[in-house]
């Protein structure tokens, strides 16, 4: 029996999808913690309830940046829990889909074809990411028709034109998530002269950011550490601090969508009006960025209904062949011996 899974290795988070059962089977951290012998101890979300309490000998790594992979053995033995404990098949034949950025090298293709391969998958392929989003909002990417997928992830923002079956105009740059993170955290140091943690900038983001200054007004206490005394501090911060700080960022990953619509061929421009905007990844959530991008494109956002997920549902949907996606696919490159 085969087994056919999407999978969407971004740098913050991996989605694992199953086609067969039509699932997601895992939806964790792009985390490894490994012990002095470089031997993984723990991934996803256990390994990262250790970043930054680890004892010395103990390391937390994050083998994915960029959509590119940065530590080839970490992420297969990532991969390799992951695929493993979801699946808990004996003997299967397991086929991958697996997302990639648009433009992305084959250097970059052909390390996470191997680790995928070397995490236990007799078959590897690979889709951009942006046709897998849109198959996985429900998206008929096969098409005479254009369609804008904005996938705001972690590490990237990539933002796409596709139709007929490809993608026509793309463009990705590395602001997203974690820029917005690092954002507020120069903020809390250059105005509190305290320093936070990435998770803890993370929280504060889901809970004031905003992409439009003055659309939440809450307030909140975060805890760091001084920069001077070293002890621990804390400090009342309020929304439009942290909706300041992310300003310039929000305001790229605008820019970006409007040159690609730019770039748009006049063919396909007309359609966008009436098909508009689909926003996957789980920055696309951001407080505020749906109603800005309309502001400033005159074109309506639609919001994928799993958008963390739906890159990992499309490129399982793909290779599961429903709705007559196969060919999208990329050629196998590598294939497993028995």
């Amino acid at each position: 029996m085969a087994i056919d899974l999407g999978i969407d290795m971004g740098t913050s988070s991996i989605q694992v999808y199953n086609a067969l059962e039509d699932k997601i089977i895992a939806n964790e951290p792009t985390i490894v913690a490994v012990n002095e012998n470089r031997e993984i101890v723990a991934v996803g979300s256990e390994a990262e309830e250790m970043a930054g309490k680890t004892p010395e000998g103990y390391t937390v790594i994050n083998p994915v940046q960029g959509g590119g992979i940065t530590n080839f053995d970490m992420a297969v033995g990532l991969l390799k829990n992951l695929i493993e404990k979801g699946t808990r098949v004996v003997f299967s034949k397991i086929r991958v889909a697996v997302s990639v950025p648009s433009g992305i090298g084959d250097v970059e293709k052909r390390a996470i074809e191997e680790a995928v391969i070397s995490a236990g998958a007799k078959e590897v392929y690979l889709i951009e990411a942006p046709l897998a989003g849109a198959i996985g909002a429900g998206v008929d990417v096969n098409e005479p028709k254009g369609y804008v997928i904005v996938d705001v992830g972690a590490g990237t923002t990539e933002v796409a034109v596709v139709s007929l079956g490809g993608v026509v105009v793309s463009k990705s740059v590395r602001i997203a998530g974690d820029a917005l993170d690092n954002d507020i955290i120069q903020q809390i140091k250059k105005k509190y002269n305290i320093e936070i943690a990435p998770s803890t900038a993370e929280k504060v983001k889901l809970r004031l950011g905003s992409a439009i200054v003055g659309l939440n007004i809450d307030v909140a206490e975060i805890k760091g550490k001084d920069m001077y005394s070293g002890v621990p501090k804390g400090v009342v911060i309020s929304a439009n601090e942290i909706n300041n700080a992310l300003k310039d960022d929000v305001n790229t990953i605008i820019e970006t969508v409007h040159c690609v619509l730019e770039e748009t061929p006049p063919e396909l421009a007309s359609d966008l009006i009436e098909t508009g905007i689909i926003l996957t990844g789980g920055t696309g959530k951001l407080r505020g960025l749906g109603r800005l991008m309309k502001s400033v494109t005159g074109i309506n956002v639609y919001f994928a209904e799993d958008p963390i997920c739906a890159v990992a549902q499309g490129a399982g949907m793909a290779i599961r062949g429903r709705g007559g996606f196969g060919n999208i696919l990329m050629q196998v490159t590598r294939r497993k011996n028995y």
